[in-house]
């Protein structure tokens, strides 16, 4: 990464060059030096938008308290964190229902793009794919960054589950036209691991 001497690196240089490094060896609070001074980049920032969560408790999922952004921005000040990408807790958004998890996908994006912009400088985010539904993913794909401005994107190492595909991981060859589509963009890919379905119990 080349940089003018007073152009401080975007957000998505920084990921980018912690992709090339190897995020991994970032996550747990190491710190991150950019031009101007040091910096600390959380990658693993758990959103809970609330459409997301009013879904996992009505199915009887997940129930978790969901913190305010005020309370999400004063952990980030305790913590010294600079940046934190957004990114979603698991236990992920397919659970049999294409429409569910298309309908979910958008919304967990949007109420991302508008944290990122209620708090600039401070939030970045990580697109949400529909998977296992590869058309609604490259909607996504297209939504997030060319009108949400995303980041990078956020896949679990697998999805699927119990319901209806059974485990799918991240090569599976369905994926091939979504990472046509990033490799077209040099996208950022975080992944997060998420139980497999034949370890559930």
């Amino acid at each position: 990464m080349k940089h003018d001497i007073l152009t401080r690196p975007s957000r998505r240089e920084i990921l980018g060059g912690m992709a090339a490094l190897g995020a991994g060896v970032l996550a747990g609070g190491q710190q991150v030096f950019a031009q101007g001074g040091q910096r600390i980049i959380n990658v693993h920032h758990h959103l809970t938008a609330p459409a997301y969560v009013k879904f996992l408790q009505d199915n009887k999922v997940r129930d978790f308290p969901v913190k305010s952004e005020a309370q999400c921005m004063e952990d980030m000040d305790k913590a010294g964190v600079s940046v934190a990408m957004c990114s979603t807790i698991g236990p992920g958004i397919w659970f049999g229902s294409m429409e569910d998890t298309r309908r979910l996908a958008r919304e967990i994006n949007e109420y991302a793009a508008k944290l990122v912009s209620n708090h600039p400088g401070r939030l970045g985010m990580f697109t949400m794919l529909a998977l296992p539904d590869i058309d609604g993913s490259l909607k996504e794909i297209e939504y997030g960054f060319d009108k949400l401005k995303a980041d990078g994107v956020y896949m679990y190492t697998n999805w699927g589950g119990k319901a209806l595909y059974g485990d799918k991981y991240l090569g599976d060859a369905a994926l091939a036209p979504i990472y046509e589509e990033l490799n077209r963009r040099n996208a950022v890919i975080y992944t997060h691991p998420k139980d497999a379905a034949c370890c559930e119990a």
